[in-house]
Order: C-alpha cells, then structure tokens, then sequence
C-alpha cells in the first residue's frame, strides 16, 4: 500500500502527541509527514510539506481550523481536511462542511469510526492523485495520438468537463489546429424518437446508415469531429473559413434526408470564430435541436430560430413535465394529479405534438425510475405497451394512459420505500438535487435547508454530497445558478435584476462578479453574443 502524507494539527501538545502516537497510521495507509501546535504553525507546515490529508482540531486560540483551511484554499494545495469537534462546536463542523471538509469526527474520537473515515479518505486521495497523473501525459498522448485524443478532449471540453485554459494548452501542443479565421459550425442531427417506436427493428439500421452517409459527404468536403451524445444524438463540428458553409450543410442534410426515406431531425449553428467558436455553436445548435424535435419530421427546421410564442408554450409544457417526474421522484400523487391538470393545459392546439410532449414525459419519467429504485416487470410491459401503442392513440388516450401508469409507479415506490431499502445515498442525492433546482430563486437556500428535506444530518449530508458529486454544495448551488442565468440571459430575459432574482443573488454586482468568474464574461457582454 503507497503511504500517503498526513499533517496533525491540535493546540493541546498532550492531545496532539496522543493523536500521532496511539493510531497505527501506517495500517490506514498514512505517514505522519508533519504536525502543529496552532493554526499559525499549521499553515507552515502544510505549505512545506504539501500533504494528502490534514486532520485538525476546529477550536484553537487565535488561528481556528475553519481559518487554516481558508488560508490553505488561496494556494494551490489541495488536501483533503478531517475536523475534529466536541459537541459544543457544532457550528464550527457546519462551516468546515461548507468549506469543503471531507468529514468532521466528535471528541473522544472512536477508534472504528476514525478507521472508516481514513479509508474513505485514502482512496478519494488515491482517485486524485490517479487523475493528476493521467492529465500529466496528455502532451505525449496528445503527440502519440492527435486525432483521436483531441476528439475526446474536444467532446469533454463541450461537456464542461475540460477548463477553457487547459483546452488552450491542448491546442497549444498541436499547433495549426486552429488557425487565424477558422470558424466552427455544429450540427445536431438524430432520426426522429418516434420512429424508433414506430418501426424499432429497423431504427438502428436506419440511423447507422445516416451517420455512416453524413461522414462520408462530410469528410469529402470539411475537417470535422464527430461524437455522440449521452441523450442519443449525433454532433458534428465542422472547421471553415467560408460563411456558405452553412447552406452547403443544409443542402448535404436535405439530400441525405431524401436518400434515406426516413425522418431526420437536425439543427445547423452559425459559424463562430476560435477556441470560444467551437462551445458557442455547440450551444446554438443544441439550443435549436430540441424545439426542433417537437414538430413535424417532414419539415426540413434546419437553423430555424423558435418563435418567442413557441418558447413560452414549451417553456409551460417542459416545466410541467418536470414537475410530473419530480412528483414520481417524490411519490406524491396528490403533486402528479395537479402537474397533468397543468400540462393539459399547457399542451399546444396541434393534437400530434401534444402527444410528442406527453411522450417526452413518459421517456423522462422512465430514466428517473430506472435511476432511483428501478422499475418492477409489471411496470416495464405497462411502459412498452404504452410506446407500442403510442400511434394509435388520441391525445386524451395518452393523458390517462400515463397518468395511470405513473400514478401505478408512485403506489410500487411506496410500498419499495415503507420497506426500508430506499436509505441509500443515491435516492437522497436524487432528491436532494430536485429541492435545490426548484429553489435556486431563493436567496436563503444552504445546505441546512436542504438537508432538512431529506432528514439527514447537514454535516452528514455535505461529505455524502461531495463523495458522489466529486464537488461541494456550496460549489453545485454556484455551478447550477449560473447555468440558469445563462439560460436565462440566452432567451433574452429583460434585465439582469430579473436575472439576479431568479438565480437567489440580489447583489447585482456580486452576481456580475460570480459570472464573469464562471463564464469569462461579464452578463452584459454575454447577453450581447445573444442578441440579433
């Protein structure tokens, strides 16, 4: 077993000689690379020698804990903190929590608990130090490999999974990927859902041929990357240097559209300019291919901006069938029945896409409850019947179809919880993270309330969070404001003070600081980008 580095920080020398001397550190997978008598001292001693985990008291004289571990978040260290606390510092755990503390442990420490809490401890050391080092040989993968590597790295940087800056350094090693004047054109294109329902035998095929067919006319004319999305459709980024580009697209899509005899659905961007070129038309297309997918499939919708009319009705529609598949999450029929009376009457006038939305809840729905508890058999034929069904039905059909079926989900999660099974990390996270996007409005929102939805201790909650999130709280409430002010900013919302107070900040100009730090940009410059 690699032994890790562990700093020891308490201001009573008698404790803190009882800590380093009477726990076999080494078994737990741990060398005591250092210790301190105060927070001053502490801070020292972990900047020289860098350690993988620090285990502090909360309560010293002049230098707390809680400030150690401040300090230590302005440098580049890392390292994960254990808080130790008496009953009495209970404030003092929650703020360490907040601080991104892995776990706090109670005076008189309990042997076994300091056990399990260490190893938890090494191993999330052991996956970053396993993910440090597999970034430390991109360059020679980048160099050994850079087609295939930089389509990867392309698709995670699209994802929010690589940092603009480490993007740059990529394209750095390279060179000549991007040269001055290259813009970026995104396409999004799918068979249309339903086709799969309505002829699933030949579905695959059909959509391994357009893939295969837009490759080949693309790679004939363009340099490209090609990936898939986790929700099912295909995105192709082109590089040019010519505006025309987009209509030749458009002509290539309707020409394999017509080849294929089957309902394609795609979306074309604009092209935008660089590195910040290649997420901007990812967005736009993604941004146009889901309205998209919500009208007819004999329609050639390629780049066709949605109607303001348009977005309000399905802005009513998607924020009724989220509340339908938030009430399954939460078992409460009574919130189910109210959000179908809701989505009735936020469906549009045309009866085909009413039955698409209704279709779309029922898609969602089915992905949450294999998600949390799984589905029973009887519930996996009652969802297959119903999509093999799905032609022959009204509208109204397929409103007390789902109904019925959801409602018969909520009665098999009832009983599944009643047993007691359902105490598992993965079920609290899930509703955990449904109470936080319907509250981020609310300034006061904290990871007490939260915590106080789902019974659990707040304290508790934060390091299970953190161990399933990779992330704090206080890091995912920032992380999902700001994706709904940029959304917000996008469909063009009147002001940032109306922005301001749907995201929970009031301070505009703490708001405007936040999302300069999150997007580079500041909300007026973004909103501009935005604006025809």
């Amino acid at each position: 077993m690699k032994l890790l580095k562990l700093v020891i920080v308490d201001d009573e020398p008698i404790l803190l000689q009882g800590l380093v001397k009477t726990y076999n550190w080494n078994e737990m997978g741990f060398e005591v690379a250092g210790q301190a008598q105060s927070g001053e001292q502490a801070i020292e001693v972990i900047k020289k020698v860098k350690p993988h985990v620090v285990l502090t008291d909360i309560r010293m004289k002049q230098i707390s804990g809680l400030m150690v571990m401040e300090e230590i978040q302005k440098t580049e260290l890392d390292p994960v903190f254990i808080v130790l606390s008496a009953y009495r510092d209970f404030n003092y755990a929650q703020q360490a929590c907040d601080l991104g503390a892995y776990a706090y442990l109670l005076k008189p420490i309990e042997e076994n608990k300091l056990q399990e809490t260490m190893q938890g401890a090494y191993q999330t050391c052991m996956e970053k130090l396993e993910s440090e080092e597999r970034y430390e040989s991109w360059e020679n993968m980048v160099r050994k490999d850079s087609t295939s590597f930089l389509q990867v790295v392309v698709q995670k940087y699209l994802q929010n999974k690589i940092s603009y800056e480490k993007m740059q350094e990529v394209f750095a090693i390279l060179k000549d990927v991007i040269e001055e004047g290259d813009r970026f054109i995104a396409i999004c294109v799918d068979l249309d859902l339903t086709y799969k329902i309505t002829d699933a035998l030949n579905y695959e095929a059909a959509r391994l041929e357009l893939i295969q067919s837009l490759e080949e006319k693309f790679s004939e004319r363009y340099f490209f990357w090609h990936f898939e999305k986790a929700e099912g459709c295909h995105v192709f980024l082109i590089k040019t240097k010519e505006n025309a580009t987009v209509r030749e697209i458009a002509q290539i899509l309707d020409q394999v559209k017509k080849e294929q005899k089957s309902p394609v659905t795609a979306s074309i961007s604009k092209p935008y300019k660089g590195l910040d070129g290649i997420r901007r038309s990812y967005e736009e297309a993604q941004g146009l291919f889901e309205p998209i997918c919500n009208r007819a499939t004999d329609e050639n919708t390629f780049s066709i901006p949605v109607k303001k009319e348009e977005k309000a009705a399905k802005s009513d529609c998607e924020e009724a069938g989220l509340t339908i598949v938030n009430a399954v999450r939460k078992n409460v029929f009574k919130e189910l029945k109210q959000a179908f009376i809701a989505l009735i009457y936020a469906l549009p006038h045309e009866e085909e896409l009413q039955i698409r939305y209704i279709h779309k809840v029922m898609l969602q729905a089915e992905m949450m409850l294999n998600d949390t508890y799984g589905m029973t058999e009887k519930l996996q034929k009652q969802f297959r019947n119903y999509y093999s069904n799905m032609e022959s039905l009204t509208a109204a059909q397929a409103v007390d179809v789902s109904y019925r079926i959801l409602g018969e989900a909520i009665e098999e999660r009832e009983k599944y919880a009643e047993s007691g099974e359902n105490k598992c990390a993965k079920e609290y996270m899930t509703v955990a993270l449904s109470y936080i996007s319907e509250h981020l409005q609310d300034e006061e929102l904290s990871i007490v309330h939260v915590a106080t939805q789902i019974y659990l201790n707040p304290v508790y909650f934060g390091r299970v969070f953190k161990n399933t999130f990779h992330m704090t709280f206080k890091k995912y409430l920032l992380q999902q404001r700001m994706e709904k002010a940029k959304r917000l900013i996008q469909d063009g919302c009147e002001s940032i003070g109306t922005v301001c107070e749907q995201v929970g900040i009031s301070n505009a100009s703490y708001f405007s600081h936040l999302f300069k730090e999150y997007t580079g940009k500041l909300p007026s410059e973004y909103k501009k980008d935005y604006e025809e």
